[in-house]
């Protein structure tokens, strides 16, 4: 029963957007890069060091699927859902086989660490994540389970963390820290065989980050601030310098955490799990080095894994204070605030709109607490676009698609690329980034392409930095909020 509910319990709730969204998707990466990378992928073919550099088990899987006739924005909808259900439940069989807890104490940090807001904005679009983690949780699981030694268990040990390191780069990193200290410990406490095992079965998984690693995050090396050349990450996530970065993420954190901490704090000294305590380490050694292409505030986010946890052991503690008055204990005021404030955030997250958010999501721009927008959206409902948006943009995209012929080029911000790739032909559709669309179609005539159009938002009306188009962009047609735009080339830039 219980990893039923370990289960169904997370798999049911990230159902609802899904559900609320119709035949669109939620999520901002699943549309904006899933879609598209998969939809090149097949069309184009792979570049296989550009590919293993993606850690691309997520998306092996999901070339299988759609190659085989799956329709990929259908399989998409149903993975996201499936993807949080296999993660509760192996945080489940982690601390039942791990940590020993009863099913009932088990079920705790499966279905707070899937469910709580941070956990579903996890879910919204880092898929690879998710699938990363849940064989996270099986190495953790097999890290802990009894004493005496097992060529099968330390088998399957080394087999979890190739899988890890082959879905994503950043759980792979926290994986290879936890499961480094955890080897150091016991070579401290003199088990050297053990100690030399484990050191043993991390060497593939070790040489596979490194390999994947060198095809995308070292590449990037790490941001210079004291350059003032910043980097594009840093300008999207508004760091000008070095202590910037510390103090946007130490608010991200607290954004993220301030309503948990009350009960995380209590367990942090007792509760001693090693690997969990590596991961918060982790967490906290990343959270200060300024990569260039990952943003810090990912480990932040990374934290509500081990904070359940953390969480569920209090209620254990709190279980032993004796106080009560008008039949309520300290433990169960603790458990009605943790599921109260779960319950208001996180359907506050999933139900309300982009347009009208909860107030705890809302941007600081719109007067609300949100300064971490670009990481924390307002709603789920919503990929790149807004729930609101997403039929005009199908009927814009249709309209170009019937009244204009082959030769037409179509310019498009990554927010509507994968929408324009899902209608028309790949030949049609020219990305031009977060750039400038005007800059965008002075490149394209100087290709050669005479018929130039835009897809963006009516003018007053746009997102992303780009409340109207530029001048030389003429509307000639407009669905609701989303209209196409003719690129005059007599006009002056």
């Amino acid at each position: 029963m219980f990893p039923l509910l370990a289960f169904f319990v997370p798999l049911l709730i990230r159902a609802i957007p899904e559900v609320l969204m119709g035949p669109y998707i939620v999520g901002f990466d699943t549309m904006g890069f899933y879609v598209p990378n998969v939809t090149l992928w097949l069309h184009n073919g792979i570049n296989p060091s550009g590919f293993l550099g993606t850690a691309p088990l997520f998306y092996i899987l999901l070339l299988l699927i759609v190659a085989s006739g799956g329709p990929l924005i259908l399989v998409l909808k149903l993975l996201s859902p499936i993807l949080l259900g296999f993660l509760g439940l192996s945080m489940y069989l982690f601390a039942r086989r791990g940590l020993g807890w009863s099913p009932i104490k088990s079920s705790v940090p499966a279905i707070l660490g899937t469910v709580y807001f941070v956990a579903l904005r996890v879910s919204w679009d880092m898929l690879r994540n998710e699938l990363a983690l849940i064989f996270f949780f099986a190495v953790l699981a097999l890290l802990n389970m009894g004493q005496r030694s097992s060529w099968k268990r330390y088998g399957l040990l080394s087999l979890a963390m190739i899988v890890v390191a082959f879905s994503h780069q950043l759980v792979a990193v926290i994986m290879l820290g936890a499961v480094a200290i955890t080897a150091f410990f016991t070579l401290f406490r003199k088990e050297y065989i053990k100690a030399g095992i484990l050191f043993l079965v991390s060497v593939p998984a070790t040489v596979l980050f490194f390999v994947i690693a060198h095809f995308s995050v070292v590449a990037s090396g790490f941001t210079d601030y004291s350059t003032n050349a910043g980097s594009p990450l840093a300008s999207w996530t508004g760091f000008t310098s070095y202590s910037s970065m510390l103090t946007s993420g130490a608010g991200f954190f607290l954004y993220c955490y301030l309503p948990l901490l009350p009960i995380v704090i209590i367990s942090l000294k007792r509760f001693g799990n090693l690997q969990l305590r590596s991961w918060l380490l982790m967490s906290l050694i990343l959270l200060l080095l300024p990569i260039a292409s990952v943003s810090p505030f990912r480990w932040v986010l990374l934290l509500i894994y081990p904070f359940a946890f953390y969480a569920t052991d209090t209620l254990s503690v709190l279980k032993s204070i004796k106080w009560k008055r008008f039949r309520f204990t300290v433990r169960r005021i603790a458990i009605v605030y943790l599921v109260l404030s779960t319950v208001i955030l996180s359907f506050g997250f999933m139900l309300a709109t982009p347009e009208n958010p909860f107030f705890y999501f809302k941007s600081t721009q719109n007067n609300g607490i949100n300064g971490y927008i670009n990481e924390m959206p307002s709603s789920m409902l919503q990929n790149t676009l807004p729930i609101t948006d997403c039929q005009d943009t199908a009927n814009a995209l249709q309209w170009f698609k019937n009244n204009l012929n082959s030769s037409a080029l179509l310019l498009t911000h990554t927010v509507f690329y994968s929408w324009a790739l899902s209608t028309l032909n790949v030949n049609q559709v020219a990305n031009y980034g977060f750039d400038n669309p005007a800059t965008a179609a002075v490149s394209a005539t100087q290709e050669g392409h005479n018929r130039i159009f835009l897809i963006w938002w009516v003018n007053g009306q746009g997102w992303y930095g780009l409340p109207t188009v530029p001048a030389s962009f003429e509307e000639v047609y407009h669905s609701g909020k989303i209209a196409i735009y003719d690129y005059a080339l007599n006009n002056t830039l």
